[in-house]
Parts: structure tokens; sequence; C-alpha cells
């Protein structure tokens, strides 16, 4: 399974071995867990995620761990997405520096703009 990332496949395979000992009702047998776990892989990795493995793979694993508590039987690889957590939030950027100048600049723009528009500041002129 060469085109899937190492961390991907190793994450899935992981994950289903944890399931396989649990011996659920329809767990694979022996013989077919290496299908199973390609099977798997692919369907997965073919989930339009954009997989990232600093994100994902923690997000995998708790999925996984959310599949051993929650399964009554061998769950499918939709099960597994449905638990996913959400990713983490992004960093917010800083707000861009702005100097007293780009402010009064600013700040002449709009009431030019509110002019024109035919609109009258309810804030007043008082703020420079």
């Amino acid at each position: 399974m060469s085109q899937y990332p190492q961390w991907f496949y190793r994450s899935i395979s992981d994950g289903l071995k944890a399931l396989w000992v649990l011996r659920l009702p329809f767990t694979p047998s022996e013989e077919l867990i290496d299908k199973t776990e390609d099977i798997w892989v692919q369907s997965i990795w073919s989930a339009n995620i954009g997989w990232d493995q600093g994100l994902d793979a923690i997000r995998i694993h708790k999925a996984f761990l959310r599949l051993t508590r929650e399964a009554k039987e061998w769950p499918a690889p939709r099960q597994l997405l449905e638990r996913l957590p959400d990713r983490p939030p992004r960093p917010r950027l800083p707000k861009p520096p702005m100097s007293e100048a780009q402010r009064k600049a600013n700040r002449e723009r709009l009431r030019t703009m509110i002019a024109e528009l035919g609109l009258h500041s309810t804030r007043g002129d008082h703020r420079e």
C-alpha cells in the first residue's frame, strides 16, 4: 500500500488491531484481516478530508478509541469517520500593525464614502 503515507496506514492498522482483539460479532477472520486493512485504508483515505499527519493522526487514534468503547459489532469505515473529532481551530492571525497616519487616512476615506452615499454618521466628528 505504498500509495498511502506510512503514518496513515499505520494509524488505521493499529486501530483495526485494537478492534480485532475485541472479537466483536462479524470480526474478520485472521485470514481476511490483511485484506480488511487494505480496504479500510483505501476507504478512509478516499474521504474528502485532505489528511495531514500533524492534524489527523491523533484524531484517527481518538476515533478508534471511541469505536472500541461503542461498537457492538465489527464496524464499517464510515463509523470511524463519524467519530473523528474536529480538527483544532487554526490560530488567529494577529491584527496587522497600523500607524496613526493610516488610521487617520482610513477615517477620512470612510467619511468621504459616507458623504458620497448621502448618509450621516451618528458618531459625530469628535474622534480624531
